[in-house]
């Protein structure tokens, strides 16, 4: 792409930044300001910025004298459409495919676009006992809370603990109360190292007030052990014939056996394979996850077939599940989700290889078809037409590739084998499946490595190994909280 020179130049400044101004009025048109080779923001004057996803995770909003995370206002301000159009160098076209994937983005999140022009009606939250971020030696502290609205009734509350919600996702319910104030004490438990405490409100119109923040830093007397909770999910056989695969089993013995190794005594398995993988079974395991402490580790790994059904929910395929039916002894993907959610760990990983688990876009699949099954691909064999007007990626596409994922949803982060619409491979010389190949592939190279390493680095991998083909994607990801898998 050229730049206009007849309508802006630019003005070259230090630290890394370059001021684009109006060669005509002399007006700032924006900032690109460089954080290293890879990873660079755009902002102009009124806010509105283009970034890349590594580089809006480092900005911060002022408001009344407070600092609030980036997350709070992305989805007003992360606008890539309109810094582009300022700009006067790009084409309509790709404007246009941008702004496509930003109203894509706010549908996700059940936000219309006029809802975030002008004055927006939010309620307030506030954190009365804490002024300042201390170093503490104990666990448990309290946390004074006072929530306000001045036009509508409280409806639910919630706390943060380093992006995992206390009362799970969908918070503690006011709406019994008919009130539009509402104050509490309440106990948090706090993990060793540093913890994020975050709390906000929303009241009946759906409207969330800002999350407050504080940060509290938990240096016990003494070391603290953890533990980690290893539940692993495969199937090769199933009751529908024609559906076998040849290493899911594989790759959840691989896993737990490299795990074990890594973590010795201090890892617990637990392991579901073929005619015992049930609905009912993945679902009783959540009494085991209850019993974890804040400082312990939940890794969940499922090896398998996905599949869609007829309104493009996504299911995980049980011993006796009907692949023509997946939602009549499927397992739902929310089922995994609600294992991770309101249980105490808060070091949370769900680890998918299989077909489709990538989230999917229904409003612009068009098709969806059985076709012949294929060999050596981890879900039933399906046909899909996209709508085609904006070329190699829709907006849905688009919107994975611009804008962070910042509905936290339980506080895990889900790494996915593949894109909602690709196929998840095995077999050949991997003798597993490739997404879990590239895992222990890690495991055996990295004496230690963050969930946003194993994320990274897993995608690149099952990327170059499959040509393209399989392109690992994240339904969830923790934005602050990176601890290390192993």
């Amino acid at each position: 792409m050229d730049i206009d020179w007849a309508h802006s130049f630019v003005l070259s400044h230090t630290n890394s930044k370059l001021i684009i101004q109006d060669l005509f009025s002399g007006n700032d048109v924006c900032s690109l300001i460089a954080i290293d080779s890879a990873d660079w923001f755009m902002i102009t004057p009124d806010n509105y910025y283009y970034a890349t996803k590594n580089a809006v995770k480092l900005m911060s909003f002022k408001l009344n004298n407070k600092i609030y995370g980036f997350e709070q206002f992305d989805l007003k301000y992360n606008r890539p459409d309109i810094v582009l159009s300022r700009m006067g160098y790009a084409s309509g076209g790709l404007i246009e495919a941008f702004h496509k994937a930003y109203l894509k983005r706010l549908s996700r999140m059940g936000i219309k676009e006029e809802d975030l022009g002008g004055e927006f009606h939010i309620p307030e939250s506030s954190i009365k006992n804490f002024e300042y971020l201390p170093i503490i030696e104990e666990q448990n502290i309290e946390i004074d809370l006072n929530f306000n609205d001045t036009k509508y009734m409280l409806d639910r509350y919630n706390i943060w603990v380093n992006e995992v919600p206390l009362y799970g996702m969908n918070g503690k319910s006011l709406s019994h109360l008919k009130t539009n104030s509402f104050s509490v004490t309440i106990p948090v438990m706090l993990s060793e190292g540093r913890n994020k405490i975050q709390v906000s409100c929303t009241n009946g119109k759906g409207a969330e007030s800002f999350k407050e923040s504080v940060e509290i830093t938990y240096k016990p007397k003494q070391d603290i052990s953890e533990k980690v909770y290893f539940i692993g999910i495969g199937i090769d056989h199933y009751q529908q014939q024609g559906h076998d695969l040849n290493y899911s089993v594989k790759d959840i013995r691989d896993i737990a056996t490299s795990l074990k190794n890594k973590y010795g005594s201090s890892i617990l398995i637990d392991t579901l394979f073929n005619s015992n993988v049930s609905r009912q079974n993945v679902l009783a395991l959540k009494k085991k996850l209850l019993l974890s402490s804040v400082n312990d580790k939940v890794i969940i790994s499922f090896s398998g077939h996905g599949l869609l059904d007829k309104k493009y929910d996504y299911y995980l395929a049980t011993y006796n599940i009907d692949f023509t039916r997946p939602e009549l002894a499927g397992l739902p993907y929310e089922d995994l989700e609600w294992l991770l959610d309101s249980i105490p760990a808060r070091k949370k990983l769900l680890l998918i290889d299989a077909c489709h688990s990538g989230e999917v876009d229904k409003e612009d699949l068009l098709v969806m078809e059985q076709a012949a099954e294929n060999k050596g691909t981890k879900g039933a064999a399906i046909v899909y037409q996209y709508n085609p007007t904006l070329g190699m990626k829709n907006s849905f596409e688009f919107m994975q590739d611009l804008f962070a994922n910042i509905n936290r949803g339980t506080g895990a982060t889900v790494i996915s084998a593949a894109a909602g619409t690709q196929y998840a491979l095995e077999g050949g010389e991997f003798k597993n499946g490739v997404f879990t190949y590239s895992i222990l592939e890690l495991m055996k190279t990295k004496k230690e490595i963050t969930v946003s390493e194993l994320k990274e680095q897993v995608a690149k991998r099952v990327e170059e190994l499959t040509n393209g083909a399989q392109k690992p994607t994240s339904r969830q990801e923790s934005l602050d909280c990176n601890w290390k898998v192993w």
